[in-house]
């Protein structure tokens, strides 16, 4: 039994005992529960969840795994962006840290709060002469699930906060990635095939729709339009919805480009090309 749920059951029985008999004696409860809460949710979050986002950085920089989505970028060119990516990186470190730091506030304010509202609950007149009774032996378990239930959602919380952190770096990477390299267009792609995968009903309807990046150097050369998706700007971007785990691909030549997205001047462009 670990020390918060020993602290838990010990309030419990206490009042249990005395039911609420005075306001001093509730905080003096409130201030040991969140010390023990405090002391047994005080574990690395923040190293588990920056461990991840590094592992992740370098996976898709250091190793090139980025690529992959990026055809036609070279690894010298991945090489050259690595001290703005790296800025990302930092950025989801902190944004990780605050993030843990406001859950895991509200999971023990929660868990006090319940304590306080169960506690308060209590008539004294129905425990004079202290000793549990049988009934009320076997609340205490009850009272505790319940009590503590907030408290240890500080690890399930952390482990989420780390999961979208890590989409959130690899789709901002991407965008970084696209941005300085004039890519063309976007395919969309969703996991919504993936067995158990939660997806959002209007991301499956994006998965291979290819979106049109707004201002790219073939629009305004006049070889591409916007196709029926329209442009990737006028949607919400991959992994930017909690939990989103989408990507897309990314496309830098008219070559890679539909054919219903080429204006007649792009599609004589590409045949000039070809008898080049």
């Amino acid at each position: 039994m670990s020390q918060f749920t020993r602290t838990v059951r010990e309030a419990v029985k206490f009042f249990l005992r005395n039911g609420y008999t005075s306001s001093q004696e509730l905080e003096r409860w409130q201030s040991i529960i969140r010390q023990a809460a405090e002391s047994e949710t005080d574990e690395d979050y923040m190293g588990m969840v920056s461990n991840k986002l590094r592992q992740t950085y370098d996976l898709q920089v250091s190793k090139a795994g980025a690529l992959e989505r990026h055809n036609g970028i070279s690894r010298f060119t991945l090489n050259y962006m690595e001290p703005n990516l790296r800025s990302e990186l930092d950025r989801r470190i902190l944004a990780s840290a605050d993030l843990i730091k406001l859950n895991r506030t509200a999971a023990i304010n929660k868990t006090v709060q319940r304590f306080s509202g169960w506690a308060t609950s209590i008539p004294v007149q129905d425990y004079v002469g202290g000793g549990l009774s049988p009934s009320s032996r076997s609340g205490v378990n009850y009272n505790c699930d319940h009590i503590q239930k907030s408290a240890e959602q500080v690890d399930y919380e952390a482990r989420r906060v780390m999961i979208d952190q890590n989409h959130k770096l690899i789709a901002n990477i991407d965008n970084l990635i696209a941005t300085n390299n004039n890519a063309i267009a976007a395919e969309w792609h969703s996991h919504w095939r993936q067995a158990g995968y939660d997806y959002r009903e209007d991301h499956k309807e994006r998965d291979k729709l290819v979106y049109l990046i707004r201002g790219n150097w073939a629009k305004k050369n006049g070889y591409v339009k916007p196709g029926p998706a329209g442009y990737l700007d006028e949607i919400t971007q991959p992994g930017e919805e909690v939990f989103c785990r989408c990507y897309v691909t990314y496309l830098y030549n008219l070559r890679s480009i539909p054919d219903y997205m080429l204006t007649q001047k792009g599609s004589k462009f590409l045949e000039s090309m070809k008898k080049t």
